[in-house]
């Protein structure tokens, strides 16, 4: 299994970051390559995305919780299992950790290749998302 552990530091109130994380159909709109997430029964999120004219389609099942604190959650297939953390700063900041790991075998192709991707796609989302939610704090 391969680890990622990015952080970002956003101008916005922990309450505000964690209701828009919780937005999982906004997630297109700043995850790389993600063309949908969808709510499923049983409180499961499917997933869609697009790497290099694949398709890749996945479930996750969300672990944990904690209220402006933490989401944590797992892929059906071993894929990965993550956990995205909130913290409250001084001035009204926010420092969002995320943490992935994943086997990159289940993605299939060129393990080298997929971790490019999915460090990739960690650090543009993380900063997509600074901007989408710092441009609605601004509004």
């Amino acid at each position: 299994m391969a680890l990622i552990d990015k952080s970002i530091e956003v101008d916005a109130d922990v309450r505000d970051v964690y209701a828009s994380w919780l937005a999982y159909e906004d997630y297109p709109s700043f995850m790389v390559s993600i063309e949908s997430v969808t709510l499923v029964p049983d409180d499961r999120l499917r997933w869609v995305a697009l790497v290099e004219d694949e398709t890749y389609e996945w479930e996750t099942d969300a672990v944990e919780y904690v209220a402006e604190q933490k989401i944590t959650w797992q892929a059906d297939d071993g894929r990965e299992t993550g956990e995205v953390r909130f913290e409250k700063l001084a001035g009204g900041r926010t420092a969002i950790t995320y943490q992935l790991e994943y086997d990159p075998t289940v993605w299939g192709g060129d393990a080298a290749a997929i971790d490019r991707w999915i460090e990739r796609r960690v650090t543009e989302s993380l900063r997509a998302f600074k901007e989408l939610i710092e441009g609605r704090a601004a509004a």
